[in-house]
């Protein structure tokens, strides 16, 4: 069957409910949708499936219940392209203000990461000011959302509908913090966040009582909150300038949907990992991201000693940024990767003294392995349209056969 057949297929199932008057089957609709915009280089990555599925619905019923036209494979095709155009209308590029957290009040200096730029809340007013001013209902959300986190993430999207543009600009934002954090590291990166991001640590709060009835406020350490100044200094000269603007490259398609770079994607997803073991808040749960990112980033293909593969593959890279010995490297890759197994396994508590103290090792391991990773896939051409996870399985491969990991 090809992909018009599929197509009509679905379009007379749900032109039947339509003349019926029933409710159009939501399952066919979507898949409908998300098919043919994964088809169309107009759509694709640039139109919501869910929006594109309701111009679906309007045009299916007014072409084939009004006017009773008939479903064949012409005025299916028709139809679909009729629902693309109307979807269409609504692309647009647009810039997106997203509150942020970064590193407390660092004065009028900003920060690029790729699209993305960082600007402490007091510069983000200055520079729209005007437009602030123009309009009661932004200017309140300024006060209200913007100003308590002392930070705005600028990103512009490219070409895309409302909906579409939003969640890319979200990714974007949320991929700089993720490149910010590896830079910085665990440690150091636990208060970075971004308004309405899941995970963001936050400080518990409560009230306990003594024998006597008497309250007391529970005093809670906070996420650790980087050195600002330090940190700006780091990130705006040497070594640092140079890693963030390389990182901030692989979240260029994010922003612009006619590039498509699988290897900056790989290393977009293993540095999301990354980023939410960062943030947090069960030791359990951390290795298993900081694991996952390595995994994310070094697993291209079907392996039957995965831990093997993996924790040759982490050491060899890890050690590659870092610097050391590769066979140190591999002891603490394999002693992670064992921890991960028992805490997702249950052979071991959750909270476990061992984990706690694990916990550090692996957003080490991790950070090092990923910051590795970069450098690789920048020989392998990080910004080719085509890179197979067959191909990057060998390039793998001729790695592993250059060094000794035991």
């Amino acid at each position: 069957m090809t992909e018009t057949d599929r197509h009509l297929a679905d379009i007379r199932v749900l032109v039947a409910a339509a003349r019926e008057r029933a409710p159009l089957p939501a399952d066919r609709l979507a898949a409908l949708a998300h098919r043919y915009l994964a088809s169309s280089r107009e759509g694709r990555g640039r139109i919501d499936p869910g929006v594109y599925a309701e111009t679906i619905r309007g045009e299916l019923t007014g072409r084939f219940v009004r006017q009773g036209r008939e479903p064949d494979r012409t005025q299916a095709t028709r139809m679909l392209a009729a629902a693309l155009r109307r979807a269409a209308a609504d692309i647009a590029d647009r810039t997106h203000f997203i509150p942020c957290r970064l590193f407390g009040d660092a004065g009028p200096v900003g920060l690029a990461v790729g699209p993305v730029v960082f600007r402490p809340a007091a510069g983000f007013r200055d520079a729209h000011g005007d437009a602030i001013a123009a309009d009661p209902h932004c200017a309140a959300v300024v006060e209200h959302e913007f100003a308590p986190w002392g930070w705005a993430a600028e990103v512009t999207v490219r070409g895309c509908d409302t909906t579409v543009s939003r969640e890319r600009a979200l990714l974007a934002v949320d991929g700089a913090l993720d490149m910010l954090r590896l830079h910085a590291g665990a440690a150091r990166a636990g208060a970075l966040g971004r308004a309405g991001a899941p995970g963001l640590p936050v400080a518990a709060s409560g009230i306990w009582a003594d024998s006597t009835g008497r309250l007391h406020a529970a005093a809670v350490a906070a996420a650790p909150c980087a050195d600002a100044g330090v940190l700006l200094q780091e990130f705006h000269a040497g070594d640092g300038r140079d890693w963030i603007d390389r990182a901030g490259e692989t979240l260029r398609p994010l922003a612009d949907p006619s590039l498509s770079w699988p290897l900056a994607a790989r290393f977009r997803e293993a540095a999301s990992w990354y980023g939410r073991g960062v943030a947090e808040s069960y030791v359990a749960a951390r290795i298993a991201d900081f694991v996952t990112a390595i995994e994310r980033a070094v697993v291209a293909g079907e392996h039957a000693d995965l831990w093997r593969t993996v924790t040759r593959r982490a050491a060899i890279l890890a050690a590659a940024a870092e610097g050391g010995d590769i066979a140190a490297w591999r002891r603490r890759a394999k002693a992670i990767y064992e921890m991960r197994s028992q805490l997702v396994h249950g052979v071991l508590s959750p909270f476990a003294p061992e984990a706690a103290e694990a916990a550090p090792t692996a957003a080490a391991l991790a950070r090092a392995a990923l910051r590795g990773t970069l450098s690789f896939f920048e020989t392998l051409g990080l910004r080719r349209a085509r890179f197979s996870a067959d191909r990057l399985d060998a390039e793998f491969g001729k790695l592993e056969s250059t060094r000794r990991t035991d």
